[in-house]
């Protein structure tokens, strides 16, 4: 909300571009002064860096837990058929929406390269998040699968971490960012799962 000006005064010319500036605004402001070339493959490695934690080292060690401590394990022909038509369905609902925001947001699903725009096209006119709905699905194919508990307590325990981050963290930025128009998205589709105000009413 503040500008970098205060009162008249001027930031010297010679003064650090992220002098400021903290957080994700900083690696922002950083990647924006890269060639194109090396900011798409810092921002590459650091989502295949999040995807690797998320969706494969966390899963490999919450089934080597179920399994050490001999916990309830679930599993049959049909719900494996289900794990991977589930699993199909999250990934390709995930590219999708990651490539709206490229196409129209012109940013990434990463953090530190949102958007410039705000997306409402597509399946965002039926949820606010459909790329965390994605990876939620992801997560729960695993637990149709293989059919360990701790899987599921997995998935679980990564929506409710997405839930506090949406809430205490994207949500005020992009509300910063976008203003009204973010108040009024937000008023008319729901941030998970549910029919959109325009189509309820």
């Amino acid at each position: 909300m503040f500008s970098d000006c205060v009162q008249g005064r001027r930031k010297p010319l010679n003064a650090n571009p992220l002098d400021g500036v903290s957080g994700r605004a900083g690696m922002a402001v950083f990647l924006n002064s890269l060639p194109p070339g090396l900011r798409r493959l810092i921002t590459a490695a650091c989502a295949l860096m999040f995807l690797g934690v998320v969706f494969i080292l966390l899963p490999r060690y919450a089934a080597e837990i179920n399994d050490q401590h001999q916990w309830p394990r679930w599993q049959s022909p049909i719900g494996q058929a289900m794990g991977v038509g589930v699993f199909l369905g999250g990934v390709v609902l995930a590219v999708y929406c990651s490539r709206l925001f490229a196409r129209i947001g012109g940013g990434t699903p990463v953090p530190f390269d949102p958007p410039k725009e705000l997306v409402v096209s597509g399946l965002y006119r039926f949820t606010r998040n459909p790329i965390y709905v994605a990876q939620v699905v992801i997560l729960l194919s695993y637990f149709l699968y293989f059919g360990q508990f701790a899987l599921l307590a997995h998935a679980v325990a990564w929506a409710l971490l997405v839930q506090g981050w949406i809430v205490w963290v994207e949500e005020p930025g992009l509300l910063k960012r976008f203003g009204a128009a973010y108040v009024t998205y937000c008023q008319e589709v729901p941030r998970w799962i549910g029919i959109p105000r325009k189509l309820s009413g």
